[in-house]
């Protein structure tokens, strides 16, 4: 099954053709203009093409260009602000890196990093799987370093139960291999450019997260950003640039690649700054050539995220405090989430021209600062009203319709434009083998989320409402006596008793089977029971707000056919 993405434009079209401006209905109209002009623009715009060789391509070029740009990067100042910038972000980063009024270095040793350390979601060079289990206890290690291998086993010598794990594995795997960095590869992103990502040697990865978790904590204690929260501060300071401009929303190009290595060495404390060094990949391979990085860090390094907010938020801090000495009480809030950025308007050039000298380049597409539109962390706001569009990506299964006729149905809620042809055009293609109705606190793709005004499902001896959902069928390493079974595969993996008590206090065995992450897409049919149905949960939010019960009930009924089948 398939629907060709030119007929789910076709379609959206038909809704919107009256709303969306014209010659006698300028764009900033109106609130539902601007909505309907951009659902029509992106609604296909990260479709998935079969063929992804051309956007894998512009995605490798575009990492090149900004690997070259961090080789030939320099610190050129133009005048005393300049260098009074640089001077003011080396001290917030200094007092960021040594706690205690810098009587304490943030990082005392290695331990400190591996006593937090963890593992990626996804797989590592070298690695024959992606749980913590297969990873570190039943897998080669790989590392740029066998200094890194020193201080882990010395680190699990002090741990009975990780010591026997990690001699066990030794014993059946031998040393780890040196490797001299990591392995690119492509995920989609837009119909013209993928996301390249570097895969990193597992124990890298185990360093570079648990860096990560220590610079999380140090980013709450001294910034007050915590990036569990942060995209919901960033959607609302957003909104409300939306409605009077005070708050400008700047969004980066390739933000995590042009972090150069020349800008960490003279901003970085000299002693956090080799600590990187030794964690990071030093080269990458693409088309099975190894590339030398610039840049300090790729996408898919473990420590990325939370580094450039670091850096983009001692930026923000430091323009704030050049601000101020130009005679000005008070610059308002500020917000970083990696490279999300929103600060006060009167201080964005200030913002554009530090970022452009360090070696930044703002994405004109995505940055604001004029005009009633913001963008920020995933939410799209117009005069403080939602617009963020429906960005579909593909329409391969009945899963994806039910995900897309979701979508759509509460973009409808939050907009007020009904899309009846869109949702009538997607429900046709939808087997009646699949089409099944449940309340709105289930997934996207369980089915379709519909008010007991629609449909009326039967209830238990609890007067618990019972219907049908659809649910994703685990895929999971078996534990057995003596063995280890990966899901419908004669195929064993290494049996390290040891190995599996660590990973049970892991959290990651359980029920003598781990969960392993996967991309397969099998899934059941099950009764679900639930005591309420029209509700909408507190915690549940679309576009950065929580939906109207009234406005999603009616966005529905008039969206889907008048008859369910």
């Amino acid at each position: 099954m398939g629907i060709n993405p030119d007929a789910l434009y076709e379609a959206v079209y038909r809704d919107v053709q009256a709303i969306v401006p014209s010659s006698d209905r300028p764009t900033g109209s109106s609130v539902k203009g601007y909505a309907a002009e951009y659902l029509l623009k992106s609604v296909i715009r990260k479709w998935i093409p079969s063929d992804t060789k051309d956007a894998d391509a512009a995605s490798k070029q575009t990492f090149i260009s900004a690997n070259n740009r961090c080789k030939d990067w320099k610190f050129s100042p133009a005048d005393d602000w300049d260098r009074e910038l640089v001077g003011e972000i080396q001290r917030v980063l200094n007092d960021f890196f040594h706690p205690y009024a810098g009587r304490q270095l943030l990082v005392q040793s290695f331990y400190d990093i591996l006593a937090v350390g963890r593992p990626g979601p996804g797989v590592n060079v070298g690695s024959l799987g992606t749980s913590y289990y297969t990873k570190y206890q039943a897998s080669p290690l790989t590392t740029t370093s066998l200094y890194l291998y020193e201080m882990y086993r010395d680190y699990c010598a002090w741990l009975p139960t990780f010591s026997e794990a990690e001699s066990i594995r030794y014993e059946k795997f031998g040393c780890p291999s040196v490797v001299s960095g990591s392995r690119c590869s492509f995920v989609p992103k837009t119909n013209k450019a993928s996301r390249m990502i570097c895969i990193e040697p597992s124990l890298n990865m185990y360093y570079q997260l648990g860096l990560a978790t220590i610079l999380q904590a140090r980013l709450r204690s001294y910034f007050g950003i915590d990036l569990q929260i942060q995209p919901k501060v960033n959607s609302e300071l957003a909104r409300l640039g939306s409605i009077d401009g005070r708050y400008a929303t700047i969004d980066l190009s390739s933000a995590s690649d042009s972090i150069s290595l020349r800008l960490c060495e003279m901003l970085l404390p000299k002693w956090f700054f080799e600590l990187l060094l030794q964690l990071r990949s030093r080269t990458t391979e693409i088309d099975g050539k190894r590339v030398p990085l610039f840049m300090i860090s790729t996408m898919g390094n473990g420590f990325t995220f939370p580094l450039q907010t670091i850096i983009f938020s001692a930026i923000l801090s430091a323009c704030e405090r050049l601000f101020l000495k130009k005679g000005a009480t008070e610059t308002g809030t500020w917000s970083c989430f990696g490279d999300d950025l929103i600060r006060r308007r009167e201080i964005y050039p200030d913002v554009i021209r530090a970022l452009t000298l360090l070696g930044f380049s703002p994405n004109p597409d995505k940055t604001f600062s004029e005009g009633p539109f913001r963008e920020s962390c995933g939410s799209d706001w117009f005069c403080g009203q939602p617009v963020r569009p429906v960005f579909i990506r593909k329409l391969a299964s009945p899963f994806d319709i039910m995900v897309a006729i979701n979508q759509f149905n509460e973009w409808s809620a939050y907009t007020g434009i009904p899309l009846r042809e869109t949702v009538h055009f997607l429900y046709s293609h939808l087997g009646a083998k699949f089409i099944n109705f449940v309340p709105f606190d289930s997934s996207y793709d369980a089915g379709i989320r519909v008010p007991l005004a629609y449909f009326t499902p039967r209830r238990n001896r609890n007067l618990s409402f019972v219907f049908k959902t659809w649910e994703k069928r685990p895929y999971m390493l078996r534990i057995g006596e003596g063995k280890i079974r990966f899901p419908g595969k004669v195929k064993e993996c290494y049996y390290n008793p040891a190995g599996l008590y660590a990973s049970f206090l892991f959290g990651e065995l359980v029920g003598f089977s781990i969960s392993v992450r996967h991309d397969r897409s099998l899934r059941n049919r099950r009764l679900r029971c639930s005591p309420y149905w029209d509700y909408i949960p507190t915690s549940s939010l679309t576009n950065g707000v929580r939906l109207e019960w009234r406005r999603w009930e009616s966005a529905v009924m008039g969206n889907l056919p008048i008859t369910p089948h």
